[in-house]
């Protein structure tokens, strides 16, 4: 539970630093979609990838920096009395880059992704139809997430290729 508040702090932050664009930076809000690794469907989701994001494009230097959310890879559920369900695990990511070349109208960035995947879910199981018993919260695990990012902007549209070792995903944004 820790970690979801220490990431929503971090998109709050994000955000907050750069609610209006001004003349150093532009605002990104991307989302993305693609194919999962695939392996066991007893052991591997093969639900669908998506993302949802966010990027910082900065005039003054060459740095990008943002976050996404995305539900990609497996998790092993334990609550709701399931035995390690396997489900879509979710990642909460940070995102760092930089500007590898621009003109006028386009630019060409390149970012690291780095972030934190969940892995297990579990708890004791509830005997009333709760999640958990005595309807407490489920124990997450959370494992290492890493990838990158390539985006082109031209104007206000941004196209792109977001990978991890979890999923490979084409991602369209807008730069307001």
């Amino acid at each position: 539970m820790k970690f979801k508040k220490i990431t929503t702090i971090i998109f709050v932050v994000l955000g907050a630093t750069s609610a209006t664009a001004d003349e150093n930076g532009q605002n990104v809000i991307y989302l993305g979609s693609g194919s999962a690794k695939s392996g066991d469907p007893t052991t591997t989701s093969n639900k669908s990838p998506f993302t949802v994001g966010y990027l910082r494009l900065s005039n003054s230097t060459d740095t990008v920096i943002g976050g996404d959310i995305s539900g990609e890879g497996t998790m092993l559920d334990s609550s709701w009395g399931q035995n390690h369900a396997v489900k879509q695990a979710t990642s909460f990511n940070l995102l760092l880059g930089r500007n590898l070349g621009k003109t006028e109208n386009s630019r060409f960035d390149a970012s690291l992704i780095l972030g934190a995947k969940e892995k297990t879910r579990s708890c004791p199981a509830s005997y009333l139809g709760y999640q958990c018993y005595a309807d407490a919260k489920p124990n997450t695990s959370y494992g290492f997430n890493s990838g990158v990012a390539l985006t082109w902007t031209y104007k206000s549209a941004l196209i792109g290729l977001r990978a991890t070792g979890e999923s490979t995903q084409a991602i369209i944004g807008y730069r307001f």
